[in-house]
């Protein structure tokens, strides 16, 4: 099963490609932008691009290179946007027409360990410690794990519309395990006169990833 199978509505095309498939070839011009990057950054990039374009296939976009903007962002052809993710293993790309209603969207694949507790209070706010406290042992890590890629798939959602660098206590989380859905809502003004105060994204948890998912459109949270 897709790590984001479900996480999405049909207007959204996602691919995935396991970082250091040999068969995954890039464009000389995005291999150049990370021609100075450590081998493993190489992969990573190269499975990304492969995973966009894969997804972009499936809308029926024309195969072509996805260069690198100044901010790092790739630059989506007219008429798409996207996101795009990888944990220790996989890349994952998510893709949609603008047309269809689609402003941006945002995912983020982390593995599926406890977020160590010495990050817990930079990541969560109060009230999400508080959450956290009130569940059992076994499981508060790799919620707190969850909190943060909530946080890092709003963050990417937003941040091509905005440009604004959020960090983590200006994103609350709420997350439902029980129906794998979580709300978060912005804290800061600049971001809520363009994204709207709360978004609304699914998660996944299996044995080895964390996989979160959202979409912004039309002036709705979805």
């Amino acid at each position: 099963m897709s790590l984001f199978s479900g996480l999405f509505d049909r207007r959204i095309a996602v691919a995935e490609v396991p970082i250091g498939d040999p068969s995954v070839a890039i464009f000389a011009d995005e291999a150049a932008a990370v021609a100075t990057a450590v081998p493993r950054r190489q992969r990573e990039y190269a499975a990304g691009r492969a995973s966009a374009r894969r997804a972009l296939a499936a809308l029926g976009a024309p195969a072509g290179p996805l260069p690198a903007g100044p901010d790092r962002l790739p630059q989506w052809p007219a008429g798409y946007v996207g996101s795009i993710t990888h944990d220790d293993h996989y890349a994952a790309a998510a893709v949609g027409r603008i047309a269809d209603g689609v402003r941006s969207i945002g995912i983020d694949l982390e593995p599926a360990e406890p977020l160590p507790a010495d990050l817990h209070e930079t990541v969560c706010r109060p009230e999400e410690l508080g959450w956290l406290g009130e569940r059992s042992a076994s499981e508060r890590g790799v919620l707190a794990r969850a909190i943060f890629g909530a946080k890092e798939c709003a963050f990417k959602c937003q941040y091509p519309l905005t440009r604004w660098m959020l960090e983590f206590d200006e994103i609350a989380v709420v997350l439902d395990p029980e129906r794998d859905v979580f709300a978060a809502s912005f804290l800061s003004d600049e971001v809520v006169a363009i994204c709207g105060p709360k978004l609304l994204g699914r998660f996944r948890t299996t044995r080895a990833s964390v996989a979160c998912a959202m979409i912004l459109e039309g002036g709705a949270a979805r």
